[in-house]
């Protein structure tokens, strides 16, 4: 039943940030469960298709939800959303030991009710923030509402680490189910109409706004820097002795590192511009990964550290120029532009795993991670070129 007020925007920010930490907490469960999972059996092809199977499910989803919020308004598909992270939780819970392929058909089917859970809650969640909040007002809202993407990412791993050598495998989806449900509760309760007549924007539209190319491709950059080491280096920690706790610690500190710059990100894109922060960003990224793959943990270890803020500092041009692409249409198309960072972000999280898992399989993870430094450093060295960073001064 609809509430019979509007949804106040402090209630807004409050629901979104919830259903998104939940949902970032629930992807980042698996990464340290990886080793141990019989479905998985240490195939770096097999971790890569979970990751994959949840990008893929967000994608095919978004578009979809991105025009339900520009017509019917947020709370529809919020609610919605409840069902598929429901059907997620439940579904890991049951299956986290089957093996073979009947356990990895059941862990990726939860990968895509999990997908199609995050694509409500960041289409709608987000468009849901803007809607209740003045322009001059969002910006700051909006990064504390996304402060809990990084609290979901960081706890993720490493909570379940801890649980799953203590208790087992099952515990971690013990404690999302407890969590999903108090994300239920604040979704009913206190999500109800919003402001402003329905509208629905083409993503073809949105996607000709200004900057627009820069803003999708950043966003599928970093994206698929931090997508590329979770289906692979999860496994080679652990062929390095390190077990499920440390795996998800070693994961919660690469994202604590990379919320902590992503402020100080935000402040020198304002400064230097969205191209030489990203270039900066992809440099990091490079070193990185030719740390990854080394035989020795604590090379390894902090190959993870600087991905998670290289990856950070791509990112953090991308929210300022979503605004952009919003708000240059009347009425803003919070919707559709919210829909299409998703999918970028999600484009970069489809691919990156698969070609992670595919590489390592085929080659090592050496050589893979190597592959991945040399491309993201050619990323950083284009975003530098003369004439790129011309055209961007003109659009400043």
């Amino acid at each position: 039943m609809t509430p019979a007020t509007p949804t106040r925007p402090r209630a807004a920010v409050a629901v979104v940030a919830l259903a998104l930490a939940v949902d970032m907490f629930l992807y980042g469960s698996l990464v340290p469960l990886l080793p141990v999972l019989p479905a998985v059996a240490g195939s770096s092809g097999a971790a890569g298709l979970l990751f994959a199977a949840y990008a893929v499910a967000l994608l095919v989803a978004t578009p979809v939800v991105g025009r339900w919020v520009d017509r019917a308004g947020p709370r529809g598909p919020l609610l919605a959303g409840l069902v598929a992270l429901a059907v997620a939780t439940a579904l890991f819970a049951v299956v986290v030991d089957v093996p073979g392929t009947a356990g990895l058909v059941a862990l990726s089917l939860a990968r895509v009710a999990q997908g199609l859970a995050a694509a409500a809650s960041w289409a709608a969640g987000l468009a849901l923030i803007a809607s209740t909040h003045p322009p001059e007002r969002r910006g700051t809202v909006m990064g504390l509402a996304l402060s809990a993407v990084g609290v979901g990412v960081l706890l993720g791993p490493a909570v379940s680490g801890v649980l799953a050598d203590a208790f087992g495998p099952r515990a971690p989806f013990v404690l999302v189910a407890v969590l999903a449900a108090a994300d239920a509760v604040a979704r009913i309760i206190w999500v109800g109409p919003t402001a402003g007549a329905p509208g629905s924007t083409p993503l073809r539209v949105v996607a000709h706004g200004p900057r627009a190319g820069l803003m999708i491709g950043l966003t599928a950059l970093g994206a698929a820097a931090i997508a590329f080491a979770e289906p692979v280096l999860p496994l080679h920690l652990a062929v390095l002795g390190l077990g499920s706790t440390a795996i998800g610690l070693v994961f919660g500190a690469a994202a604590l590192l990379g919320g902590l710059a992503a402020p100080l990100a935000g402040i020198m894109t304002d400064r230097i511009g969205a191209g030489r922060m990203a270039a900066l960003g992809t440099f990091v990224a490079a070193a990185g990964f030719v740390l990854c793959g080394l035989p020795v943990a604590a090379g390894s270890i902090a190959g993870v550290l600087l991905v998670g803020v290289g990856a950070q500092l791509v990112l953090a041009p991308t929210l300022v120029l979503i605004g952009t692409l919003a708000e240059h249409i009347r009425p803003p198309a919070y919707g559709a532009a919210y829909a299409l960072y998703n999918l970028a972000y999600t484009a970069g999280l489809a691919v990156a795993p698969l070609a992670a898992g595919t590489a390592a399989a085929l080659a090592g993870v050496a050589a893979t991670t190597i592959a991945a430094a040399v491309v993201s450093a050619a990323t950083g060295i284009w975003l530098l070129r003369p004439r790129y960073r011309s055209s961007e001064e003109r659009l400043s």
